[in-house]
């Protein structure tokens, strides 16, 4: 049987034929008369599109006559060609006319994370997102291949994932195997992509026995498979084969953990390193910081060093930093305010990379609403928009160039759950959805998308206070916090961390601030933390930063 491939083109090509046709008024079927305009069409097209024109072509003028002519020709214009061009003031618009005339437009998505990822995939028409969302489906192809987004693609979609030489995969199993899954979710109507999806499995991986056992064994209702699984068995056995298919080995994280500061000045003064590939931590040399309680944050190649208190308890404006290609200090300009209990994080702006330090207190009762922020092609500090209100032992992250800040303790020395969000467009902060549970000295992240927060302390009096054990995230989206699997302690002064895809909690104190070296490790299976490698000393209140592998420190 002969069979030719169409071209890459060919469809878009007959697509822009027809539309063209529809603006030249050319071999028309039907006509919309709307005021003073009439908008011809292939109802063919259109039906395609949505059967409401077809089987309500009548109602269709009567609809048309409430919009805009605008929105009228982009409903039109997406139904030939699935694009979309309009004023942003008309989009509410369009999408009302859309859903009158059951015409399905995809969501529209403004970032991408692990989350939606293979949703993105699916009905994105943005390049540039559908790059980042094809490169979070391959990194983390063995979380994701088993959840319902995935086994609900489009064979087009896994064919795509599953060629890919970029696929992040313990083995060759784990493709064959996602193709099992995926067939197997909706049997009666894919055995037909059996053939495409297998042309992505890398058969010549296999051995004899798992050829025959496993892939023919699966494949017999396709004689196209089994005819090329056969080849594969006959090329084995053939001693002049060379094989021609190379494995798509798993990425080795080439990262490590460095935990920064401390409660205490001789833990301060030291760096645990953690290994991925050794699973070990180990204690780097003494880098004489001399300075306790301060905050640390990542700027490339660089572990920016900000404020904290002295051996005798002076609050400290002094700014150094260490560089990792090096392993040797260097001062930067200092903070205009000097402060403890205060938060910092880093962002890109525009050409530069800013570090934030925001809140905090010199000495009580002087919390702080303040907030500077560096610039790295200037080397200045600048006082930017002040809290809504000032804080201090509370935690900020960023999510889509956005700082949360969660809690902290107030200038009362109440424990507030209030979540304070900067804007770097508007250089404003607004409130935003409150934690389940106040907390001040707790720790957040920010993965996969949510922003998690976890441990701390509570104070029911300024004498009393209680450790708690507690988790929760924020989805930015939806503006809303959501409980998690609690911590196997109560525990405050804790760093949490997301490493090679896992989050972890590292550290922190106990009752009566005894501070530990454990290190808990979330499991996706159990819906539970674990026991993970402890670290090299008892450390807390301190930052957790992930490194290049090769960093000197």
């Amino acid at each position: 049987m002969f069979r030719m491939k169409p071209r890459s083109d060919f469809a878009a090509k007959r697509v822009t034929y027809l539309y063209d046709a529809m603006k030249q008024k050319k071999y028309r079927d039907t006509g919309f008369e709307v005021r003073d305009k009439t908008f011809y069409a292939h109802l063919i097209v259109l039906t395609a599109c949505s059967e409401f024109f077809g089987t309500n072509e009548g109602q269709v003028e009567d609809i048309f006559s409430d919009f805009d002519f605008e929105v009228i020709e982009a409903i039109l214009k997406y139904s030939y060609t699935g694009q979309i061009s309009i004023d942003e003031n008309h989009f509410e618009k369009l999408m009302e006319l859309a859903n009158r005339l059951e015409v399905k437009i995809p969501k529209q998505f403004k970032t991408v994370d692990l989350s939606n990822c293979l949703e993105v995939l699916k009905i994105s028409g943005d390049d540039e997102l559908l790059k980042k969302a094809m490169d979070l489906a391959l990194e983390n192809f063995e979380t994701l291949h088993k959840t319902e987004d995935f086994l609900n693609l489009p064979a087009y979609n896994v064919t795509e994932i599953l060629k890919s030489d970029d696929l992040n995969v313990s083995s060759e199993e784990d493709v064959f195997n996602a193709v099992k899954l995926w067939v197997n979710h909706d049997d009666a109507n894919r055995k037909n992509d059996l053939a495409q999806l297998m042309g992505s499995v890398r058969l010549s991986l296999f051995s004899t026995k798992f050829l025959y056992d496993e892939v023919i064994a699966f494949c017999l209702s396709c004689a196209e498979c089994v005819t090329t699984i056969e080849q594969a068995i006959i090329d084995k056995d053939d001693k002049s084969f060379i094989q021609r298919e190379t494995p798509r080995r798993k990425k080795e994280k080439k990262e490590k953990i460095a935990l920064v500061g401390g409660f205490k000045l001789d833990t301060a003064n030291t760096i645990d390193i953690y290994d991925g590939a050794k699973k070990s931590w180990t204690l780097s040399k003494n880098i004489a910081i001399n300075k306790t309680l301060f905050e640390s944050d990542l700027v490339e190649d660089w572990i920016v060093i900000i404020g904290g208190l002295n051996s005798s308890y002076k609050t400290l404006n002094s700014v150094e930093y260490i560089d990792l290609k090096s392993g040797l200090k260097h001062p930067l300009k200092p903070l205009n305010q000097a402060r403890h209990g205060f938060s910092a994080v880093t962002l890109r702006r525009d050409s530069s990379t800013d570090v934030y330090a925001i809140g905090g207190l010199e000495r009580y009762p002087n919390f702080f609403s303040s907030v500077e922020r560096w610039n790295s092609k200037t080397g200045d500090w600048e006082n930017i928009a002040p809290l809504l209100v000032g804080v201090n032992s509370h935690m900020a992250s960023v999510i889509d160039r956005k700082i949360f800040v969660t809690g902290g303790l107030t200038r009362e020395l109440k424990t507030t759950n209030k979540v304070q969000m900067y804007s770097v467009e508007t250089n404003s902060w607004t409130y935003r959805a409150q934690m389940i549970q106040a907390r001040h000295n707790h720790s957040s992240v920010a993965f996969n998308g949510k922003l998690y927060v976890a441990g701390g302390q509570f104070y029911t009096t300024f004498q009393n206070h209680i450790n708690l054990d507690s988790v929760e995230y924020y989805d930015p989206n939806a503006n809303e916090w959501t409980t998690f699997a609690k911590l196997p302690k109560y525990v405050d002064g804790i760093s949490l961390c997301c490493f090679q895809n896992k989050l972890l909690s590292m550290g922190g104190c106990y009752e009566n601030y005894k501070c530990t070296d454990d290190v808990w490790e979330y499991d996706e299976t159990t819906k539970s933390w674990k026991a993970s490698s402890t670290l090299s000393i008892k450390r807390a209140y301190f930052t957790a930063h992930v490194i290049p592998y090769d960093s000197i420190i």
